[in-house]
Order: C-alpha cells, then sequence, then structure tokens
C-alpha cells in the first residue's frame, strides 16, 4: 500500500515540488558537496553534487537535471540539450570541478516511453565515442524503491509506515489538525540526521494536502519540516534552504489564490460564508493574512524582489478584511504577530491600525457585560473554540469565563514593539478591569527545540506588565535564532514567541 501512496506521490509532483526530496535522497546515497542551483543560469544543471566511485575510489563530479512525468521522444528532445550542456559548460557554481570525471543524470518522477529508450541508448553510445560525461537515468521504479526502503530516507520501516499511513487516512476523512501534525512531527526531533526524511515525508503529506484543498494545512507541514531541518545538527544548507524555498512556494499559492479578491472585501467574504461563517470566516483570515506574512518574510530574505513586493501590497490589503483582526483562540496568536511586525517594516501605522483592532476585538471576548466567555486555549479544540465564541449567548453553555489569554500577551508586546504608549497603556488598564491574566510559556529551545508543548516547556501562568516607562526600559527577551527563523518558528510552535528579534526583520 505504501509504494502505492509514494507512486501516486510522484505522480502528481512538480518539478519544483521533488527539489526537497531529491536533495534528500542524494545526501542519504552518499552524495557529498550538493548544491540546487535551478534558476536563470544553471547551465543544464539543476544540482550539483559529487561522489565516490565504490568501484575506482575516484571522486566524480555529478550534475543532475530533474523533470516531472514520463518522457517520450519529444520530451526526450527536448531535455537532451539540456544534458549536453551539462557535459561541456563548466559555469554555474564555485563547487563545480571541471577536472572531475563528470556524470550527467536525468532524474524523472516518470518512466522513459515510446521511442525515448532507444534514443537514450543511441545517446549514450555517441557520448562514450566522444569522451564526454557518462549518463544515468533515474525513473519512477527507482525513486520508488529508495524512497521506500532506503534505510535512511525510506518510510517503509514498521513505525514510520504506520504512522505515515494514518496521517495519509485522516488527511482523507478530514480529521488532520494543525495540533496533529506539530506531534507528529515531532518524530522528526528524535535524532541526529533525521532531516532526509522529514523532507520525503513531508513532501509526501504536503501533496495529499494539496489534492484535497488544504493548502493551509500543508503550510503547517511546511512550518514543521522548517523546524526539522533547522533543529537537526547534520540537515545540510540546502535541506534547510529547500524547506524555505517549500514554504515560499506555497504561501505564493496563497497570495494567488487571494489577490483577485483583495479589492473589495466583500468579494472575500461572499466566497468564506457559510453555515459557520462565525468562526470559519475568521479562521480562514487569520491564516491567510499569517502566510501572506511569513511569504513577505521570506521573500525579502530570499532576495526576490518582484515576490516580495506581491506580498507587501497583498497583506496591506488583506490587513483591512475584518476577519484578519479577529484571532478566534491563542492558537492565532503567531498570526497577529507575524502581520503586525511585518506590516511594521513598511508601514507603521497600517501596523497599529491592525493591532488596535486586534486588541479590541480581543478585549471584547472577554468582557462579561458582552456575554464574552474569553478565547480558546491552545489545548482547547475546534469545538470548545467554537462553543467559547457562540456560547455566552446561550443559556445552555456549561462553560465557565475563561481568565487568561496568550492573545492577550502577544498584544502587549507588540504594542511596546511599535512603541505605541497609548495603545499599550490603554490595553493594560482595560486587561486590569476585566480581569483578564496574560500568560506565556517558556523553553529552553536547545532541549525543546521549539515543539509546541513536552517536558522541556513550561508555563508562565501570569506575565507582568508594568507601566510603559518601566516596561519600555526591559529589555526584550532575545530570539534564539535570526530573526526570519525565529517567525517561522514561532509560527509552527504557536506556543511563544520573542520579542528580540522582531526588529531585525527585513524591511523595504
Amino acid at each position: 500500500m505504501l509504494r502505492d501512496v509514494v507512486g501516486t506521490f510522484l505522480d502528481t509532483l512538480t518539478e519544483r515540488e521533488f527539489d526537497g526530496p531529491l536533495l534528500a535522497l542524494l545526501h542519504t546515497r552518499g552524495f557529498t558537496d550538493i548544491h540546487f542551483i535551478h534558476g536563470a543560469f544553471e547551465f543544464g544543471k539543476d544540482v550539483l553534487a559529487k561522489k565516490v566511485d565504490p568501484a575506482t575510489g575516484e571522486t566524480r563530479q555529478y550534475v543532475l537535471q530533474s523533470k516531472a512525468g514520463d518522457i517520450g521522444q519529444p520530451e526526450w528532445r527536448a531535455v537532451r540539450p539540456q544534458l549536453e550542456e551539462c557535459e561541456y559548460n563548466t559555469i554555474g557554481h564555485p563547487s563545480f570541478d571541471p577536472d572531475l570525471p563528470r556524470v550527467a543524470v536525468l532524474v524523472t518522477t516518470g518512466r522513459l516511453k515510446g521511442a525515448a529508450p532507444a534514443d537514450v541508448t543511441e545517446y549514450r553510445k555517441s557520448v562514450d565515442t566522444r569522451g564526454l560525461a557518462d549518463l544515468e537515468i533515474w525513473e519512477r521504479p527507482d525513486l520508488v524503491e529508495w524512497l521506500c526502503d532506503d534505510p535512511f530516507i525510506g518510510v517503509a520501516g514498521e513505525v514510520v509506515q504506520t504512522e505515515l499511513l494514518a496521517m495519509l487516512t485522516s488527511v482523507m476523512d478530514g480529521g488532520l489538525t494543525d495540533g496533529r501534525i506539530e506531534t507528529y512531527s515531532r518524530r522528526w526531533l528524535r535524532t541526529a540526521g533525521t532531516a532526509p526524511r522529514a523532507s520525503v515525508e513531508a513532501a509526501i503529506l504536503i501533496n495529499s494536502l494539496l489534492r484535497t484543498q488544504r493548502l493551509d494545512l500543508a503550510l503547517c507541514v511546511g512550518l514543521q519540516l522548517i523546524r526539522a531541518t533547522a533543529q537537526d545538527p547534520a540537515a545540510s544548507e540546502d535541506a534547510r534552504s529547500a524547506a524555505k524555498r517549500l514554504v515560499l512556494r506555497l504561501t505564493l499559492q496563497v497570495c494567488d489564490q487571494t489577490e483577485p479578491s483583495l479589492k473589495d472585501p466583500l468579494d472575500f467574504i461572499r466566497s468564506t460564508v457559510g453555515q459557520l461563517a462565525f468562526l470559519t470566516y475568521p479562521v480562514i483570515c487569520c491564516r491567510v493574512a499569517e502566510a501572506l506574512a511569513i511569504g513577505l518574510a521570506l521573500a525579502r530574505e530570499a532576495k526576490d524582489g518582484a515576490a516580495a513586493t506581491r506580498f507587501d501590497e497583498a497583506l496591506r490589503a488583506f490587513a483591512e478584511q475584518p476577519g484578519a483582526a479577529h484571532p478566534v483562540g491563542d492558537l492565532f496568536a503567531p498570526s497577529v504577530v507575524a502581520v503586525t511586525v511585518m506590516l511594521a517594516t513598511s508601514d507603521h501605522a497600517a501596523a497599529k491600525a491592525y493591532l488596535s483592532r486586534v486588541a479590541r476585538w480581543v478585549l471584547d471576548r472577554y468582557d462579561e457585560d458582552l456575554a464574552g466567555l474569553g478565547l480558546a486555549s491552545l489545548a482547547e479544540d475546534e469545538e470548545r473554540t467554537a462553543e467559547r465564541l457562540l456560547g455566552g449567548s446561550l443559556a445552555s453553555t456549561t462553560l465557565d469565563r475563561r481568565t487568561s489569554s496568550y492573545l492577550m500577551t502577544v498584544v502587549l508586546d507588540l504594542a511596546l514593539h511599535l512603541g505605541e504608549m497609548d495603545l499599550y497603556e490603554a490595553v493594560r488598564d482595560n486587561v486590569s478591569a476585566l480581569r483578564v491574566v496574560p500568560h506565556a510559556t517558556s523553553a529552553d529551545e536547545t532541549k525543546a527545540r521549539w515543539a509546541r508543548g513536552g517536558t522541556d516547556v513550561w508555563p508562565l501562568p501570569r506575565v507582568e506588565f508594568e507601566s510603559w516607562d518601566v516596561q519600555i526600559a526591559r529589555p526584550a527577551q532575545n530570539s534564539p535564532t535570526s530573526p526570519v527563523l525565529s517567525l517561522l518558528l514561532a509560527a509552527g510552535c504557536r506556543s511563544r514567541h520573542y520579542p528580540g528579534g522582531w526588529g531585525g526583520l527585513p524591511s523595504d
């Protein structure tokens, strides 16, 4: 059954969706000095790598081109010039060694078909006669075997297979949640060297989620893959970069779907309204806004000016959507962080206006005069989240008012970050009047490794916020990683944040 799953995964991939698994395969199959160089100046090469030939002991320079789907004679004739360029062109990357014996590899997620195999045979004879690079073809059966049975990357082991199939089943029956994804992905943190397997499992899960129209959960998996590669000391920089590129592609898909409805907020509302719109509309808005903010941070880090401009314009417009400022529980505190801090890098006034709307919404949800029961904690499920939003106006509710709030901690920290004293003091006064208790969690990330909970994560039941003059003089909690990575890891973790890194996020 798992081979069928992996086969279907390969059949539905695009070339760029295969980048992460391909880099993972190369890493576990003994390749070194691996570099992903796909782009305008690749000169026939998607990936460069080196490997020692076990028969001769000599190091060989590999140049790889990856293609999606079956390759018939027309597709072969189209890709052959790229392989020929691999043979003679030594430009493309400083790590390319033109003095080493060279091997050109065509990697396809499908098969050679029709007249292509015969033409490949003739081509091999030609390059052999001319003394050029060797040619290898890696086809779908090879990839299925490696992805399933390789001892370092394969997903066919009893434990791996059982847990992965259970996750895929949940995808199909609609039972997968953000929390379950985070818990499942902790297995990628257990030992060093798990990043390659994490890349494959994440790619399979994301592919399945995209086919079931759950782009939001696919993005959650991508964030957990970033955590796995960042926390694995054996992971290569290319693996970490591939995880970020994957998340950037997913956020671009969010941007593609959002842009057509940005001119009129009602257009987006019409597309999300349903029987449970009071809950689903703000959830969708918060997820979309967070994705746009994350995409903006990644695009700026990658110095992709065109993408950054798209994200910046989309985020500014979408932040005006009412639901974007209506987080339905503490699970969406990272959404508020990402949107506010990224808005602030280009439009301080927009960031302040957005945060003010969030603060008003959250405070109203804790106001007993408005039948507020508080907003859901991270531990509460979707049903309890909905009940807190709706139950205050129902005589039948059995819920007690919740007084603690991680969202409130985030709002106050963001007001400090923006330097907005009036907003900070107004929120602090209302927090005191409504008897709301800001709370958070803390952890030693060298042990907790950004897991949402566990033995190395402890609660801070009350976070004290002093008057502005006292509080602003205190240093913000430092980020344990770079600012962009900290933002991404906090979005995957969702239970804590580090304001000390917000000032270092890339701006216009």
